[in-house]
This record gives structure tokens, sequence and C-alpha cells, in this order.
């Protein structure tokens, strides 16, 4: 039957009005204002109970405006039940038309039911509505025209060009394109074509406002993508022009974020947590571009299978890099760092400021008077700046290093320092190289142990055995225990170059080397010192080329020289002269200083063969 002709009876024109309504209620904005200034129907009074009357089959009805169609409704039949409502049911349909004559908006269900009069709307079975650019669906909705509000409780699904969910409530308000999901749901958001490539939300409740872009999930609120998943209390989020893929999110209330996995480019991973989590997305459906945190930040990353990184800090920001897939970070307000390499090695850092480069280098910076620190098993050092290659191990720092080297039993060798014992070096810059197992300070360098102490333009420690050498205007101080007498010996030992050689336990200084030993001085092109077995203190020395020895007014030269510390003797050879300082001189085959009989001793060798006594 027909409901379009002007000589339709009055019930079928108010059939046609009700109809309209509904079709309002699909949110079908474009044709709204057109009906709402008519009059309402009247009131009408309940058929008889268990009974239904006035019954209209095959029904649709068209609206014409200025010549052009507005609406099409249609329906297998229209009565009014015994629950004294309305019923359009039986493959309902209706449509509006935009000005262009184009589909605004289209409703298909199994029924439509309404009081007379009434502006509110309940239709169910198989529910289909397209407007807007949305499409929703599920088996019962309602529509409350005064409050242009859409909506379920019973579940339902909804979906966009981009955007896919579901939930046990969806509502739709139609004056704020406002879409509000609850009672738990899930959304998709990314083209239904590249499945895997978008992200997903999920939580207890859900609001999004289309026009502005902008939307929040609370309870227990979760979005993951590929290589990508954050949970948190509550999640706002903004979309793309195109709803397409997020432009950024800020998840809240006891936040974490896990990055990266087996499938990231670079196969760098890692888990973040903070009370604040910024994330920022690239265009089109892939993960995180960066993300910053605030209040309580910790973050572990995995940057290679064999290393691990961990700080923790009051703000850490995070950067991905599309091409390499790798990670970048930094860290301020006060940092704590960690570094865990294969085997179980660590070093855990400290300072005001850290950052984590594109290269696996971890720099910690200082501030507010208070230096970086790097601590592990067998060093701490405390410097302005400290990097660490996490690849590798190695470390660089610079500005006023202060570094401890631990001693004891299976500790690394420091030279000829005392292997039980810890070691104190401070200088303006150091560099650990792992690839040759090289400790380098350079710039006024100071190691010291007990009273011994080594300076030097720079020290470089190498290999595992204690090999050491030094440049740059080296000098050591050595300190023992005077035999027999009372108090302690101190020797001085110069050059411009050092080697120390740990299987025979020698330090050799050259150029311009030199040895202060008991009010006596020895100079020498090289100067070979052996250090006692036992520790501490000087078990011999030899010295060659233009040697000078110094004691008083006297001075002996040769061309070599010796000393004996348990005779406290130094022994010159090699054609020794020996002068007084008031032009007298001697000559003869060995010329001895005995510092502690105070005498010096020429010897001459063939026929007239002697030895005078000289009191120093």
């Amino acid at each position: 039957m027909s409901a379009h002709r002007a000589s339709a009876p009055v019930r079928l024109a108010r059939l046609g009005a009700a109809v309209l309504l509904i079709a309002l209620a699909a949110v079908v904005g474009g044709r709204l204002a057109g009906r709402r200034g008519g009059p309402l129907p009247a009131a009408v009074e309940p058929p008889p109970a268990d009974r239904v009357v006035d019954v209209k089959e095959r029904v649709r009805h068209q609206e014409f405006r200025d010549g052009r169609p507005v609406a099409d409704i249609r329906g297998a039949s229209f009565f009014r039940g015994p629950d004294g409502r309305n019923h359009l049911e039986g493959s309902v349909e209706i449509v509006n038309f935009d000005p262009a004559g184009g589909t605004a908006s289209r409703l298909t269900a199994d029924e439509v039911v309404y009081d007379p009069g009434s502006l509110r709307f309940t239709v169910s079975g198989r529910v289909r509505v397209e407007t807007g650019g949305v499409v929703l669906e599920g088996e019962t909705f309602d529509y409350d025209k005064t409050a242009g509000l859409f909506g379920t409780t019973a579940g339902g699904r909804f979906a966009s060009q981009a955007a896919r969910g579901r939930a046990a409530e969806i509502s739709y308000r139609e004056s704020a394109g406002e879409v509000r999901l609850g009672g738990g749901f899930r959304v998709e958001i990314g083209p239904s074509d590249r499945t895997g490539e978008g992200l997903v939300l999920q939580g207890d409740a859900f609001t999004f406002e289309r026009r502005e872009r902008r939307g929040r999930a609370e309870g227990r609120a979760v979005l993951e993508g590929a290589g990508f998943r954050g949970a948190s209390a509550a999640v706002s989020f903004v979309t793309s022009p195109d709803e397409s893929s997020l432009e950024s999110a800020v998840l809240e209330g006891e936040a974490a974020v896990v990055f990266g996995g087996p499938a990231t480019p670079g196969g760098g991973s890692g888990e973040i947590r903070a009370e604040r989590i910024a994330v920022a997305f690239t265009a089109g459906p892939s993960g995180p571009l960066s993300i910053e945190t605030s209040g309580g930040s910790s973050l572990s990353m995995r940057s290679a299978a064999d290393r691990a990184e961990t700080v923790i800090a009051p703000a850490v920001a995070l950067t991905f890099d599309r091409g390499s897939g790798r990670a970048t970070w930094s860290a301020s307000g006060g940092i704590r760092a960690g570094i865990t390499a294969a085997g179980g090695a660590s070093r855990s850092l400290e300072g005001a400021a850290a950052a984590f480069d594109a290269a696996g280098v971890l720099g910690v910076t200082g501030g507010s008077g208070r230096p970086a620190v790097a601590d592990s098993a067998d060093v701490r050092i405390e410097a302005f700046s400290i990097s660490v290659a996490t690849a590798t191990g190695e470390l660089s720092a610079s500005g006023g290093v202060a570094a401890i080297l631990r001693g004891g039993e299976g500790r690394r060798p420091v030279g000829f320092f005392t292997a039980g014992e810890d070691v104190s070096v401070s200088s303006d810059r150091l560099a650990l190289r792992t690839e040759t197992s090289a400790s380098v300070f350079s710039g006024n360098v100071l190691a010291r142990q007990g009273t011994d102490t080594l300076r030097a333009e720079e020290i470089e420690l190498a290999g595992d055995t204690g090999r050491m050498s030094g440049r740059g205007g080296v000098a050591l101080t050595l300190t023992e225990a005077a035999p027999g007498r009372s108090g302690v010996r101190t020797i001085e030992l110069r050059g411009q170059d050092m080697a120390y050689r740990p299987d025979t336990r020698t330090l050799t200084l050259s150029s311009k080397a030199s040895a202060g030993l008991r009010e006596a001085r020895l100079e020498a092109g090289t100067v070979s010192a052996v250090l006692a077995p036992e520790g501490r203190g000087l078990g011999s020395l030899t010295a060659r080329t233009a040697v000078v020895v110094s004691k008083g007014r006297f001075e002996g030269r040769a061309e070599a020289a010796s000393y004996l510390a348990d005779g406290e003797r130094i022994t010159l050879t090699g054609a020794p002269v020996l002068t007084d300082g008031k032009g007298g001189s001697a000559r003869g085959v060995k010329l001895t200083f005995d510092l502690a009989d105070d005498k010096i001793l020429i010897e001459n060798e063939g026929p007239g063969r002697a030895t005078t006594v000289v009191r120093s």
C-alpha cells in the first residue's frame, strides 16, 4: 500500500510523520529541522488488550521538497499493538537524501517501535545505521530525538572509514558528533584492508568527539599496535584528520609502555613506566615516533640480545628512528642508570642527566656541583661527563676525573702498585678500552696508593697482568721502611717516559731520567728500577748514558751506574770522574757513593791499584 498520495487517510499521514521521526532517530543530520516545526499528533487511547489494530501492509512513504526527494521510508507492515505503541516492522529501511539527491543516511532494521506522539524510538532486529561516515550495528538501539541521542545497552558495533569497534554500550550524540562506549570496549584504528598494522584501544569506557578529533579511554585502558603496547588507568588521544591513525596519546595513572621486539628493525625493545606517558605517532598505521614521561619514570631497554640498559629519573624522553627502528632516549632531573652485559657484568651510573644515542653510547653528566658517577666491581669513576659504549663496554670520562681502581684477590693489577689495595687516580680525562684491556688517564694525572704516588701527563694500564706506561713528565714517589733505622725511606724517580714490566717488576724511565736516593740525586739517559718482590720499595737500580750522581758538593760522572737498596750504595762504572766543586777531580775504574756511611770510594786498577776514601 502506498502512503504518499494526497488523499491518504489521516492515520496513514500520522504514520508518515512518525516514521520520519524514526528516520531522524537514525542520526541523519540533514533533514532534522524540516519536521520539528509541525504539530504533534494527539495522544491515542491504547487498543484493547491482546489485539493488533490499524494494520497496514507493504508500507512506503516518500517525502519531497521543492520537487526533490527528501526521505524514503519502507516496511513490510505498520500496526498499533497490544502495548499501545506503533510498530513498523519487516525489512524496515529509512533513507534520507542530501540536497544533491545523494544518500545522506540510511537505517535498516527488523522493527521500529514508538509511543504515539512520542519522540523516543526503539529500533531492533539486525539494526544498521549509516550516517556521517559512521556505521552503527546491533540488535537493538534507542533514539531520543529531543536529546539527539542514539544508543544501546545490549551490545553493538560501530565503524568508520578507518576505525572499527564493539562495546556492551554504545551511544552517539548528533549535535557534538560524540561517540561513547561503555561496559568494556575494543576499538581498532587503521584501514580495514591493512589488518595488523593499525592500533587497538581497549578499556572499560570510551569517549570520542569526532569534530574535535579528541577522545579518552578509562578503566584498565590498553593501547597497542605493531611493536608497541601501552596500559594505564586512562588514555587521552588525538586522531589524524581521517581517523586512520593517532597523532598523539597520553597515558595517565600507573602508565606503562612496552615497545620493540623481534619484529622491530634494529632489534631494540624495552619497557617504560611513569605516572604520565605522552606518545606521539607518525602518520599512517605504525608505532610511536616519540615517548615522553613525567613523574617517577623508569626505563628498561634491551638494545641488543646480549645487553640491557635501565634508567630511573623524574623525566625520560624516547625517540624512535623510522628507518632503523632504534630507540634513543634522554633523562633529566637526577638519574640512576645501569648497564648489564652478557655474563652478568654490570655498571651503574648516576648524574643530573643522561642520554642514549643511535650509536649505542650512554652518556651521563653531572650538575649543581655534583659529578657524574660510574661504578662497577673493578672501578668507581667520578667526572663531569661520562660516556659508555654499551656494545663494547668502552668508557670515556672528562672534567675532573677521580677514579678508584679496586684492589683485592682476583682484581686486575694496577702497574707497580700493590695488588691487594685500592689505587686512586685523578686526571682531566679517562678512556677505558675493552678491546685492548687498556685504561688511559690523561691530563694532570696523579695516581696514589698510601704514600706512593705517580704523576704524569698520561698513564696507560694495559692488559690484565699489570703492564703500565707513562708519558709527559713522569714522577714517582716510593716510600718504604728504612731497614735498621727508625722512620721511612723515600725514593723519587723521574723521566719523560716510563714503562713497567710486571714479569720482572722493572720500572724504566727514559729521556732526562733521574732518581732521588737519600741525600743524593742520580741523573741519566735511562734509569731502570727493580721493585722489591714482597711489595712496596726499591730493590735495585741501574742507569745508563751520561750518568751524573750529585751528593753535597761532590759530583760523579760515568757511562753507567747501579744501586742496591740493601747496602744503600751507588756504583758508577765506565770511566767515572769525581769532582768536588772547587776545581779538584779524581778518576778511577769504579766510583762508589756509600750513602749509609756518608763516604765516596774511588778505585783504581793496575800496578798502582788503590782505593781512595773521601768523606762526603
